[in-house]
């Protein structure tokens, strides 16, 4: 196995303010979208802390990808 082969077990946790870039939205509407059931709820860091997995957020947007290749 491949030192830096991430694509199976990457632990990586977005902050919400890098997935807003990633997706290019507000806090706002990201908070829409989990409320939507659009995206799963981050996970807690800590006492104020919250993330996304990397896993969550390339699924999302590979779903969108599809929903657009097959519309």
């Amino acid at each position: 196995m491949k030192q830096n082969d991430n694509t199976k077990n990457d632990n990586t946790i977005y902050r919400p303010k890098t997935v807003c870039g990633i997706l290019d939205c507000s806090s706002s509407t990201l908070t829409r979208m989990v409320q939507a059931g659009s995206l799963k709820p981050p996970i807690k860091l800590g006492a104020r802390s919250v993330g996304y997995p990397k896993s969550e957020i390339d699924a999302f947007l590979q779903m969108r990808i599809e929903e657009r290749d097959n519309a």
